[in-house]
């Protein structure tokens, strides 16, 4: 099992575009919001790829509530 310690999470906000148009407005259709970090983001890596892993850290706030959401 590999533990992950994640000191400093964040909310990671994407805007897939399906182009992107040079000298004019881009418009995205949704936003994609995860819970991210170094140490998330290498758990979430190592999951994909099958290894055990566990992630750990500190929460609190609207913060940590979003993430907590989002990793269950």
């Amino acid at each position: 099992m590999i533990l992950t310690l994640t000191l400093n999470p964040s909310v990671d906000i994407s805007y897939p575009l399906t182009a992107l148009k040079l000298d004019d407005v881009n418009r995205v259709q949704e936003v994609s919001k995860t819970a991210g970090g170094k140490g998330l983001n290498v758990t979430r890596v190592l999951a994909q790829v099958g290894e055990p892993v566990l992630a750990s850290g500190f929460i609190g706030g609207e913060l940590g509530q979003f993430t907590a959401k989002k990793l269950d």
